[in-house]
């Protein structure tokens, strides 16, 4: 616990050793901190029952985080007093970072918290009174816009300017924030301790989000394109799939591999990939663009200078991903495959586009709204 006055520098730094000591929370974790308004720590059992909502769930004693059993049913939550604080963390779980997890948590309170997972997935929250006022994407905080730092201010303004040295620094700084904003702070020796814990039956109960959220939600881009996909016929969903495939083939120069061009006279005559096709996608278009990615992050000397984001073989191999989705056509039209989430081409394309990527989606939406022959 600290007494909430110390340098953001230091802290900064304090979690930047921590993550060289403890590499393994680089991969996935989740950090949670609750701080009752009345300065009483909520108890354990407590927790458990904000956490769950009410579903089944277990109150455990003392263990240390190698010694927690974990099952499909979801990671265990070790709970902690921090002085007036309540600590929750989970090693490899999510809980913590859900919309009506900190909803119940924050009544009576406030709550603030990280995580991430092995896939680039992301979160730096906080709520308070029963609202999530605070959910943005710590990886990429200069896509950050002023209402997003008016819910956190002015630990997020710390923030970006700690990450102005190095934005690989994400992870120490998304904690950072957490510490400025609770005055806890997460150790080694708490790490390597012993803290009752707590078990759920997946799922938790979900409650509706407040209007506020419920409009914010809509209103967000991503989910905007989301609903054009889902409301779009077919065809449309051909040609937009077929105008984001021929964009990158052309940007990324993804039409050197043959296999490629199949691809792109096949959505634009509204075909879906067949499992030879897919096949070929693997070993004759990723295959060669992983390599290319791997070789040049051993290779490249200016690696250190640039973040992954920004390395043009991560957005090929990026383009290419979302070239293979794409092939497979609208959801539901590869019945021999797993159901498959189309949007998920869309979020690759995104990645491989970068800051261009929000014009492109304008236009994929006028496509499936019809508004775009």
């Amino acid at each position: 616990m600290t007494d909430g006055r110390a340098a953001p520098a230091e802290i900064f730094s304090h979690y930047r050793k921590l993550l060289r000591e403890e590499p393994w929370l680089e991969t996935a974790v989740c950090w949670t901190v609750v701080v009752p308004h009345d300065h009483r720590p909520f108890s354990v059992a407590d927790i458990g029952a904000r956490v769950s909502g009410g579903s089944p769930h277990d109150v455990h004693g003392a263990a240390p985080l190698e010694a927690l059993p974990y099952y499909d049913g979801g990671n265990p939550m070790s709970a902690a007093p921090a002085g007036p604080a309540v600590m929750l963390f989970e090693n490899n779980g999510f809980l913590g970072s859900l919309p009506e997890v900190l909803r119940r948590l924050s009544r009576d309170g406030r709550v603030c918290g990280v995580y991430w997972n092995v896939e680039g997935n992301n979160k730096l929250s906080y709520a308070a009174d029963g609202r999530v006022l605070v959910s943005l994407d710590a990886m990429f905080s200069e896509e950050w816009d002023d209402d997003d730092f008016a819910g956190l201010e002015p630990e997020l303004r710390v923030m970006t300017e700690l990450l102005a040295g190095d934005e690989d620094d994400w992870q120490a700084a998304a904690m950072t924030v957490v510490e400025l904003v609770t005055g806890v702070r997460l150790t080694g020796e708490w790490l390597a301790g012993a803290h009752p814990y707590l078990t759920f039956q997946w799922p938790v109960a979900t409650e509706p989000p407040s209007p506020e959220e419920l409009a914010e939600y809509r209103n967000d881009p991503e989910v905007t394109l989301r609903d054009a996909v889902r409301a779009a016929p077919q065809s449309r969903q051909f040609a937009a799939l077929a105008h984001v495939a021929e964009l990158l083939a052309d940007r990324f120069r993804l039409g050197e591999f043959p296999v490629v061009r199949d691809v792109l006279a096949d959505l634009a005559s509204g075909r879906c990939a067949q499992e030879e096709r897919v096949v070929e996608l693997r070993e004759r278009l990723m295959a060669p663009l992983a390599r290319e990615f791997d070789d040049g992050d051993d290779s490249d000397d200016d690696a250190d200078d640039m973040s992954f984001e920004q390395d043009p073989a991560w957005q090929r191999m990026q383009a290419g991903i979302a070239l293979q989705i794409a092939a497979r056509g609208p959801e539901g039209t590869t019945p021999a495959f797993d159901p498959l989430m189309v949007f998920d081409a869309y979020h690759h394309a995104g990645l491989a586009l970068g800051d261009d990527w929000p014009a492109v989606r304008e236009t994929v939406r006028a496509i499936l709204s019809g508004a775009v022959a």
